[in-house]
C-alpha cells in the first residue's frame, strides 16, 4: 500500500534542502552583482514577506482546489524561482527569483494541511513527526552540500 506522506516527506525535504542550498550563499551571489549589506537584507527579506502575504491566499485556495494541485504549484514557483537565480545576470533578476519562490511557497503549510487532511487523530502527532524529520534532514544536509558544491562554481548548488 503507498503511503500518502511519502510524497509530502519529499516535498517538504526538497523544499528545505532548496532554501538551505541557497541561503549561505545568497549574500556572496547578491554581492558579485553589487548589493551592499542592507540590500542583501531587503533580498532575504523579500523571500519572507512574500510568503507572508501569499501564504494566506494559497491557505485559502487549497481549501477550495485540493492540497494536491497547489503543492505542485508551489514547487514549480520555487523551480522556476531557482532557475531565474541560477541564470541571473543582475541584481533586480535576484530579486525577481526571490519573489516569485515566496510568493509560492507555501508548500509546507499546505504540507501540515494535507497531514491534517489525510491522519486519523491518534497517528497525527507520528505524522507531523515524519515532517519534522524532513525538516530536520534538509537543514542538516543543505548547509554542508551548499558548501562543498559552491567549489564548483556559485552557481551550482542553486542548480543542485
Amino acid at each position: 500500500m503507498k503511503h500518502p506522506l511519502i510524497p509530502i516527506f519529499l516535498i517538504v525535504l526538497v523544499d528545505i534542502l532548496g532554501m538551505t542550498l541557497i541561503m549561505p550563499l545568497l549574500p556572496f551571489y547578491a554581492e558579485h552583482y553589487g548589493a551592499t549589506p542592507v540590500v542583501v537584507g531587503l533580498l532575504v527579506s523579500s523571500y519572507a514577506v512574500c510568503q507572508l502575504i501569499s501564504g494566506p491566499v494559497i491557505g485559502r485556495l487549497s481549501d477550495h482546489m485540493g492540497r494536491k494541485p497547489l503543492l505542485i504549484v508551489s514547487q514549480i514557483g520555487t523551480f522556476i524561482g531557482f532557475l531565474i537565480l541560477a541564470f541571473s545576470g543582475s541584481l533586480w533578476m535576484i530579486f525577481l527569483s526571490r519573489i516569485i519562490d515566496g510568493c509560492t511557497a507555501g508548500n509546507i503549510s499546505l504540507a501540515q494541511a494535507y497531514i491534517a487532511d489525510v491522519t486519523k487523530p491518534e497517528n497525527r502527532a507520528r505524522s507531523f513527526g515524519v515532517l519534522g524529520i524532513a525538516f530536520g534532514l534538509g537543514f542538516l544536509v543543505g548547509p554542508g552540500v551548499s558548501g562543498y558544491l559552491s567549489q564548483f562554481g556559485i552557481h551550482v548548488p542553486i542548480l543542485a
